[in-house]
């Protein structure tokens, strides 16, 4: 999910009665293609719904954004916030690893 898709679909959840398409595009300055490919991206999966060129949230949509922003992040655990670029597939227990020293600092070569 994109830092501005956040930001809008948590305003939708604290506008009582949505959000105008317009809005989008005057209060965050989002090019309107980009504003349609947010519509269209979450029409399909059933979080909002666009009607009369007004933006809501579904039930389901609601559900999912009190999951993501006013969750605690004592229920999260510690690992919960890590960025996507950093997460890569899981090493099985007790499988082989070897880690590619191209990366590695000089200092942890010396040594």
């Amino acid at each position: 999910m994109l830092k501005f898709e956040k930001v809008i679909l948590k305003d939708l959840y604290e506008s009582s009665y949505g959000l105008q398409s317009f809005t989008l595009y005057s209060k965050y300055k989002i090019e309107p293609d980009k504003i349609f490919l947010f519509i269209e991206k979450y029409t399909n999966k059933g979080i909002l719904t666009y009607n009369n060129n007004k933006l809501e949230l579904t039930k389901e949509g609601k559900t999912l954004i009190l999951k993501q922003y006013f969750a605690t992040k004592s229920n999260l655990g510690k690992f919960a916030n890590i960025p996507e670029e950093f997460l890569a597939t899981k090493i099985e227990i007790n499988s082989p690893y070897l880690p590619n020293i191209e990366n590695l600092s000089n200092e942890i070569l010396k040594n």
